[in-house]
This record gives C-alpha cells, structure tokens and sequence, in this order.
C-alpha cells in the first residue's frame, strides 16, 4: 500500500514530538544522577520539538482536505426561511401543559 506524503508528514511529526519528549526525560535523569540544577531543555530538544509539531501540523492539514468558506451565505443562499428557523432539538412534549388540559377538560 502506498502511504501519501501527507500521512508521511503526519507520522513523523508526531514521532519527532515523541522523541523529544523522550530526550527530554532522559535529560532530566541524567540531570539528577550528576546533581546537577535544572536551568532548561537543551537547544536541540526544543527545536525538534517545535519542528515536530510543525512538520505535524502543516501533514494534518493537507490530510484533512480543502477548506471551507468561513462565510455561512453561500449556503444559507440555498436555504429558506422556514428551514433555517425550524430547529427539531428545541421541540419539546414532555410539559405542563399535558396536566393542564387533563384539569380543564
């Protein structure tokens, strides 16, 4: 199977984070056996990091397709008016107007 250059991106991206977090606490144990103080990540740690999450990003949304307008008046061009002011999760049946009728009638 051939794997896209988008998922590629994604895939190592997201390794490249995992192993900056890795470096990270391998760091912070050798840090600790020398007794030394904590004064910050290494330079390199941080750039694969951030290269990482970039790499990543930049592979998620090349997979995730083309955008949409962020404007809704091509599609409520489409729409009429009763369409867009019907909304079924407002319905409501269970209320006291069921008790009600039963007192009066």
């Amino acid at each position: 199977a051939v794997v896209s250059t988008q998922s590629t991106g994604v895939l190592v991206g997201i390794l490249m984070i995992l192993h900056a977090g890795f470096g990270s606490a391998q760091h912070r144990a050798h840090l600790r056996v020398s007794e030394q103080p904590y004064e910050g990540l290494p330079v390199d740690i941080l750039t694969q990091c951030v290269l990482g999450f970039v790499i990543a990003c930049i592979g998620i949304t090349k997979v995730a397709g083309d955008f949409k307008d962020i404007s809704a008046t091509n599609d409520m061009n489409r729409k009429t008016m009763d369409s867009i002011t019907n909304v079924p999760a407002f319905y409501h049946f269970a209320h006291r107007g069921r008790a009600i009728h039963s007192v009066i009638y």
